[in-house]
């Protein structure tokens, strides 16, 4: 018979045959409803029909296709089986309908089930023709069924090799679309520890948990998600790291190296005002597993309203019970209230606003409280320019905040502070409206007075502090400045993109802090002039980083990161990774090698995903 475009149904035998030597698809008969239909299309040089044994004999450039799976082979036998269409003959498997495939399976037999589920013998992993693995038996299955998952390989440095594998249930499935998922993984490492994984995945949020353990063990929790409620909503969050192993099982360096573990679950309600309630822990990170650190219940209410054109009002209060393991339960009340107003006379912008907030610590032992009060007045003149399609905005301004203290107000010994400030200012910004693409700069500097009431002792203290941004195809820009004293406390954090995002750049970081941190700086700007003065980092010192991203191709891209302490002068951390996507989807191979402080050795690891 000539070469054709078929499809192959075997609940419907006689129909098939009556469609050989057609040069357009020629549909079997509808089945019963009763009867499973294994479905496939094929194309060959010359197909011959065993009526007897219910069978075709595909001959020359034979073309299976099944779903996702495309069979190629010089003879194939296809013939109905209990699980679906069978496959006798060496065939070449391909995931995409790519003439050359860059990754493919060489094998004996292949049984192809519905929905999208196939059976390989002898089955041989090629990239690129070149053989890297091979497996007597494999079970492909579609994400709506039970399966195992691909194994998993990689050196982990200090602890050795490590190598496991897992398991997939699809624990909710609609209209052909899994809803939600949990993956269960375990392996073992060659120095002798173990390590087991379970993640769940809803379309409401991503819970995963892990147990690590090698001498001693270590506990990932990972958790983030919101779920609606009859006019509510819960949302949590867990981000914990657990267990005497906990600060040398990440080989990230950002993970490492945060300093607490938080959890958070609560439920709120936003009408004209908003209602809540959770639950909320903190505690050092890579402490006990068991010590919850600082935990407890926590309710808070919040409103805000306009009063006319030009004025707001929001309020704010919490009530929070804390325990800490060993100690003597805490509870705490907050409340913050703002006013704000706008007045506009001529050209002129003027902003006033009024806060004031006070919280109250009650323990077994002691109590604490504090007040806070505030008044700001902002002076602006905008002016805005229009050149063709940039926009130019500027607008030079005068603040002057005043702002007070009054702490331990429940005993006899009650101690005042206050602040005042006085700068002038400039923002200005250059932008494109089509794109929008924009330049940015805000500066101010003044005069900063602090005194403590109680005594009178006090200072004053030139202050001041830039924000640049960029936000551009080609360059990305973020900056913040401060300083405050004579023998200025500096602060300063940088990040810069040069090139364009999803194409070659670079970036580059840089943060650090010179005679402690000048928290007091904050009351420059607007958006946190009432906040309390803490401090940009914690302790003095200047690190930087840089990461290179290079786009070889389309579907080939490189990555390098590396991270440097420049005060103590020692490398913080350094990762190199390659990335490759091939066009139709076929294939996706991740790679990783990298070394961070705290960590022996190097770590290094290859994933790649069939089909993707």
């Amino acid at each position: 018979m000539k070469r054709g475009r078929c499809f192959f149904s075997l609940c419907a035998f006689a129909g098939l045959a009556s469609g050989f030597g057609l040069t357009r698809p020629a549909l079997a008969a509808e089945p019963p409803h009763a009867t499973r239909e294994y479905r496939v299309e094929f194309a060959a040089d010359r197909v011959e029909v065993d009526g007897e044994l219910g069978s075709l004999e595909l001959d020359g450039n034979v073309r299976v296709q099944a779903q996702r799976y495309l069979l190629r082979s010089q003879h194939l036998q296809l013939r109905r089986g209990p699980r679906g269409v069978e496959a006798e003959g060496t065939a070449d498997v391909a995931f995409c309908p790519c003439d050359d495939p860059l990754v493919r399976l060489r094998v004996s037999h292949a049984t192809l089930a519905p929905p999208t589920d196939a059976l390989f013998s002898n089955a041989r992993l090629e990239i690129g023709s070149v053989p890297l693995l091979w497996l007597p038996g494999l079970w492909l299955r579609a994400p709506t069924r039970m399966g195992l998952t691909f194994p998993r390989i990689s050196y982990r440095g200090q602890d050795g090799v490590f190598a496991g594998g897992g398991a997939y249930v699809p624990l909710g499935v609609e209209d052909g679309r899994v809803t939600r998922s949990l993956t269960l993984g375990a392996g073992g490492y060659t120095t002798g520890g173990v390590r087991l994984e379970a993640e769940l995945d809803t379309e409401q949020g991503t819970s995963r948990v892990a147990w690590d353990h090698i001498e001693h063990s270590a506990v990932e929790l990972d958790a983030h998600g919101a779920v609606p409620l009859s006019g509510a909503n819960i949302a949590y969050r867990v981000d914990a790291l657990r267990g005497a192993r906990a600060a040398v099982v990440s080989s990230s360096l950002e993970v490492a190296a945060r300093r607490t573990d938080r959890a958070r679950i609560g439920i709120s309600h936003v009408d004209e005002l908003a209602l809540g309630f959770g639950v909320r822990a903190d505690a050092p990170r890579a402490g006990a597993w068991r010590d919850l650190g600082a935990a407890g219940p926590e309710l808070y209410l919040g409103a805000a309203r306009g009063l006319g054109d030009s004025s707001t009002v929001d309020a704010f209060a919490l009530a929070r019970t804390t325990t800490t393991t060993g100690n003597h339960s805490q509870t705490a009340l907050f409340e913050r209230g703002t006013l704000s107003t706008t007045l506009r006379p001529g050209p002129i912008g003027i902003g006033l606003s009024a806060a004031q907030a006070g919280s109250l610590q009650l323990s077994e032992l002691n109590r604490e409280g504090l007040l806070r009060g505030g008044v700001s007045a902002r002076i602006g003149l905008p002016l805005l320019k229009s050149y063709g399609g940039l926009v130019h905005f500027v607008e030079p301004l005068l603040v002057a905040r005043g702002l007070g203290d009054v702490s331990r107000i429940t005993s006899a010994e009650a101690l005042g502070e206050r602040t005042l400030l006085a700068a002038g200012g400039l923002d200005t910004s250059l932008g494109e409206r089509s794109t929008r693409q924009a330049l940015s700069l805000a500066l101010r500097a003044g005069v900063l007075e602090h005194s403590l009431t109680l005594d009178g002792s006090g200072a004053t203290s030139f202050v001041a502090s830039s924000r640049a941004g960029a936000d551009s195809h080609w360059v990305g820009l973020a900056q913040s400045f401060a300083l405050l004293g004579d023998d200025p406390a500096l602060i300063s954090l940088s990040r810069l993109r040069l090139g364009a995002s999803d194409g070659l750049h670079l970036s580059l970081r840089a943060d650090g802090a010179s005679h402690g941190s000048p928290a007091r700086a904050r009351a420059l700007f607007d958006e946190s002039w009432f906040d309390p003065a803490r401090p940009f980092l914690d302790r003095d010192g200047w690190s930087g980083g840089s990461e290179l991203t290079v786009p070889w191709t389309r579907a080939l891209s490189t990555s390098g990161s590396l991270d440097y302490d420049l005060t103590s002068r020692e490398l913080l951390a350094a990762w190199g990774g390659l990335g490759y996507h091939h066009p139709c989807g076929c294939l996706a191979v991740a790679s990783f090698v990298g070394h961070r402080v705290g960590r022996g050795g190097f770590d290094a690891w290859l994933g790649f995903d069939l089909a993707p």
